[in-house]
């Protein structure tokens, strides 16, 4: 059942559901949603009493996977459009060829197409020519940073790659590193961010106080580079 809370101004939707257990659970997912898990004997105004004092933990969570979610605006895919590449402006460009190519030069992404009148084409041509600008400096970035991991880490963690929605990156239990690569429209130093805070992950699967003095321990300036990471528009 779905059902809400009022902590301050803020309004906290979540979804309730009872199960055989002892003590109140409470999950905060990446899209931000709330779940309960309660006792099956529990009131309702039990339940809203313990959530109210969970509220500031389950903000926190949800302002921290806000700052992962990747703030795409609408693009129109036409010349002088601006877009991003490694956290710099670049005009768009298009030209009328036979080959599809993507040229980077003055300040300009400079596309190359037979289709430059259809904004999914073009698209299509950017996305592929930022996939392989991804490959090459998301390999490099991940090479240069995966021994911090030698530390709390036994395997070797590994490296992949796709466009997501509402995460800059992932870590899942077999030691894999997902980032999204929407990255590559940010820094080098964002996307060092990232790449550091799903190694640390290898460690601590959560959000822990345990995980933030790892991450603090091997990235020390982490706080500044994630509120810069907060303020991009990709």
């Amino acid at each position: 059942m779905k059902d809400q809370i009022q902590y301050g101004n803020t309004t906290i939707d979540f979804d309730l559901e009872f199960a055989d257990r002892k003590t109140l659970g409470i999950k905060v997912y990446p899209d931000k949603s709330v779940n309960v898990s309660a006792p099956q004997e529990s009131s309702i105004e039990k339940i809203k009493e313990k959530i109210k004092k969970k509220a500031p933990w389950i903000i926190k969570q949800q302002d921290f996977f806000l700052s992962f979610h990747p703030l795409t605006p609408e693009r129109k895919f036409i010349s002088g459009e601006t877009h991003l590449y490694l956290g710099k402006q670049y005009r768009l460009k298009l030209h009328f060829a036979k080959y599809e190519s993507v040229k980077l030069a003055g300040g300009y992404i400079n596309v190359y197409s037979k289709n430059i009148e259809d904004k999914y084409a073009i698209q299509e041509v950017l996305k592929t020519w930022y996939k392989e600008k991804a490959e090459q400096h998301f390999n490099q970035l991940f090479n240069e940073l995966k021994p911090i991991s030698k530390g709390f880490y036994e395997q070797e963690p590994q490296l992949t790659y796709r466009w997501m929605k509402k995460r800059w990156g992932s870590c899942d239990k077999n030691g894999k590193i997902h980032l999204n690569l929407e990255l590559i429209k940010t820094p080098k130093k964002c996307i060092q961010y990232v790449i550091v805070h799903e190694l640390c992950h290898l460690k601590y699967l959560n959000h822990s106080n345990a995980f933030y003095s790892l991450l603090e321990k091997v990235y020390p300036d982490w706080k500044a580079t994630k509120d810069r990471l907060e303020r991009l528009m990709v």
